[in-house]
């Protein structure tokens, strides 16, 4: 009999693994899971969702790591990317990943964290994937 989880019980593991890590504490605002962040929300924040998932002796798949940076007035042309923040934030998520240590889950950071403006909600969004691995025996 294997032990697998669904969609929810990994989304929910990894709000837990976050909400214990060095990065939840780095964060100026709320963690959340998928859908619970306010659609107006101006804080940092950062979310975790669920994105794909495969079954077999091994469980393997993804997960997202998205991190809000409100943008700063640079006082001369409006709103900027605070690249202190991002730069903080992202070198927090690799230190994360190279200090992991878990008896269910192997976590493989195959891509750079990277940001992108999100200009309709003045914010600078880190993206992560979180590459997991699980045995369900």
């Amino acid at each position: 009999m294997s032990y697998t989880l669904t969609e929810s019980q990994i989304e929910k593991d990894f709000y837990l693994i976050i909400k214990s890590s060095a990065i939840n504490s780095l964060i100026n605002g709320t963690l959340y899971r998928k859908g619970m962040r306010p659609a107006n929300a101006k804080t940092e924040d950062a979310v975790v969702a669920f994105l794909t998932g495969l079954e077999g002796q091994f469980q393997t798949g993804v997960v997202l790591l998205n991190i809000y940076v409100p943008k700063i007035d640079n006082k001369t042309s409006g709103k900027v990317k605070d690249t202190h923040r991002v730069d903080t934030l992202q070198a927090a998520v690799k230190d994360f990943f190279e200090a992991f240590s878990d008896p269910y889950y192997e976590l493989e950071l195959r891509e750079t964290p990277y940001s992108e403006d999100l200009e309709e909600i003045q914010q600078t969004r880190i993206n992560t994937r979180i590459y997991y691995r699980r045995t369900t025996f």
